[in-house]
């Protein structure tokens, strides 16, 4: 097979989530580009929505690879069908397939499972020797019995030895609209049951250099920065040493965001760094106010950690992003625990979601026999999925959708301007116009969640 032309595409969704408003696509298809244009491959890469005469355009390459999550994956099934049609090559990769390789070998012809840095390259030199990938780690396939072969894993990536995310590749990217996300690690401690990132990605972290990352600011450094990193400060004397040397390097973004857990903001000096390296706000995996909600998930927290993990943020004028799951043992009344707890210790902005059994989790497993169903693009944490224990699906999800319009109504918004945080207005006021999107978008998913 002769592999000249290769284009990357990142599936994406027009219904309104949580990430609506903001510009951050996934990094892994921009990392997996500058890997095939080292070794001498042409790639365009594709991460914002396209035209119908673009998705056309897609079967005038010799291959396409397609990523999605699970709540984007009927985009990708749609895409990959369509240029299959036209007898394109398609390779799929991401969380949901990597769990589902079966489900989605209905819809393309490779799946590469887990990171796919290493493995798409290897399958793209055994397509151009015309061997049979069998001896291929990582992916699955057809054989030529049509049976589906799922070949041993590849196991974890050196981290530190690819090279950064090249959006350049992208004819949809300029030069002054670089993406400004940067991912810094890989990998998480902790073992959350409704996260698929230790599945994906092992629980050891593993970083990049100084060196790279610094580098990987320049270019965005006048933006508000990202740090995608699963758990920014999971290891606190890492994330010191880096914003110590993004300050020696002149490399400090306009301000910057990161995913955090509760326990890191009880360390001053880490706090100190962020405030000084213009920090705005943190995303925190609180999820829940329920001591036995807690122990469930797995979190390594208390409750009573939290009021002094927000006291502690403020205190040096850092804002916090509090993210919340809503368990399908918990009661009707969980959601306005949570809001109520969310006011009462001044968290600047919340999420509030329902339990999402991601394949490849362990929540999967645990509540595979309650799910109300499988469609996938209901799948982002804001619909309920999971029949509860204690109330209906749909007593659930409207105890759900009142409770975030309470945290996010006018009336809030008129009160909520802090010393230091004027900024959160706006967040509040742009939660307040998504809420509403949302509701007005997903009508008929409420109404019909009374059949369950």
């Amino acid at each position: 097979m002769n592999i000249e032309r290769i284009a990357l595409v990142e599936a994406i969704s027009d219904l309104t989530h949580v990430y609506s408003r903001t510009y951050l696509p996934r990094v892994g298809l921009a990392t997996i580009a500058a890997v095939l244009n080292q070794n001498g491959y042409e790639c365009d890469l594709w991460i914002k929505p396209m035209t119908e005469s673009e998705k056309k355009n897609l079967a005038n390459y010799d291959l396409v690879g397609i990523g999605s999550l699970s709540s984007t994956i009927n985009e990708a099934y749609k895409l990959s069908d369509n240029l299959r049609k036209r007898g394109t090559k398609v390779v799929m990769g991401g969380p949901h397939v990597t769990f589902s390789p079966e489900e989605a070998l209905n819809h393309c012809d490779y799946v590469v499972k887990g990171e796919g840095e290493e493995t798409f390259l290897s399958l793209i030199k055994a397509l151009e020797n015309g061997a049979i990938p069998d001896g291929i780690r990582g992916i699955s396939y057809r054989n030529k019995d049509n049976a589906i072969q799922h070949n041993e894993g590849r196991g974890v990536v050196n981290f530190s030895d690819i090279p950064s995310p090249d959006f350049s590749l992208s004819p949809q990217v300029n030069h002054n609209d670089i993406p400004p996300i940067i991912i810094t690690s890989r990998g998480c401690p902790h073992d959350c049951s409704f996260c698929s990132v230790t599945s994906m990605f092992g629980r050891k972290y593993r970083f990049k250099s100084h060196e790279q990352v610094v580098e990987e600011l320049h270019p965005v450094q006048h933006k508000s920065v990202c740090f995608g990193d699963d758990n920014f400060c999971a290891n606190p004397k890492r994330t010191k040493s880096l914003l110590r040397e993004m300050i020696k390097k002149d490399a400090v973004p306009l301000r910057w965001s990161g995913q955090i857990c509760v326990n890191a903001a009880s360390d001053n000096e880490l706090l100190d760094l962020m405030e000084e390296t213009r920090c705005r706000i943190v995303y925190v995996g609180i999820e829940s106010v329920d001591p036995h909600t807690l122990k469930r998930y797995g979190k390594a927290h208390t409750v009573d950690a939290v009021k002094q993990c927000v006291e502690n943020l403020h205190k040096h004028n850092i804002g916090i992003h509090g993210m919340f799951v809503v368990d399908s043992k918990d009661r009707p009344d969980a959601p306005k625990a949570i809001v109520d707890y969310a006011i009462e210790t001044d968290i600047d902005t919340i999420q509030v979601f329902s339990l999402t059994p991601f394949p490849g989790t362990r929540a999967y497993e645990e509540n595979k026999d309650l799910l109300l169903h499988s469609q996938w693009p209901q799948y982002d944490g804001m619909h309920v999925v999971v029949r509860p224990e204690k109330c209906s699906a749909y007593t659930m999800q409207t105890a759900i959708v009142n409770q975030m319009k309470r945290f996010y109504s006018l009336k809030r918004i008129l009160t909520s301007y802090r010393k230091n945080r004027g900024w959160r207005v706006k967040y509040l006021l742009g939660g307040n116009l998504l809420v509403r999107k949302w509701i007005k978008e997903n009508a008929e998913y409420i109404e019909n969640l009374k059949e369950y």
